[in-house]
């Protein structure tokens, strides 16, 4: 069985899986790795940054792919609201199934992240004085 990302899928849904993975890196910024620890078979997670970056930068999991007897299946992230539960890779599909991906990345806020710019005009700095006690005479 053809090996995708270390998770094993059948000879005709690898390639599909390939080439949805790599639509969705043309995107942004993704990453993508392989659990091996999720039943029966394992499971492919693409996320906007590796799993072991800091909370603040990681961006979450908006794509999971768990391979199937018969086709290989992507999963909807629980705080996604677009397209169905299950949806089964097929290349009839592929553009549909692209959208609806498109669109659970941007319902889990799992954007690329923007580098911070530094602002452009100056800024206002007030100090706050020290506070007297007593009126000055």
């Amino acid at each position: 069985m053809p090996n995708v990302h270390g998770i094993e899928f059948s000879a005709n849904q690898s390639e599909l899986v390939k080439d949805l993975i790599r639509e969705v890196q043309k995107d942004g910024s993704c990453a993508v790795y392989a659990l091996h620890n999720m039943k029966p078979n394992g499971e492919l997670r693409v996320a906007s940054t590796l799993p072991g970056t800091t909370p603040r930068e990681h961006g979450g999991v908006f794509l999971r792919i768990r391979p199937g007897m018969r086709e290989a299946v992507l999963v909807r992230p629980m705080n996604a609201k677009a397209g169905d539960k299950y949806i089964p890779v097929a290349k009839i599909t592929q553009a549909q199934t692209l959208e609806v991906i498109r669109a659970w990345r941007k319902q889990t806020g799992s954007l690329p992240i923007q580098p911070r710019t530094a602002p452009s005009g100056s800024q206002l700095v007030i100090s706050a004085g020290k506070k007297k006690n007593h009126p000055s005479s």
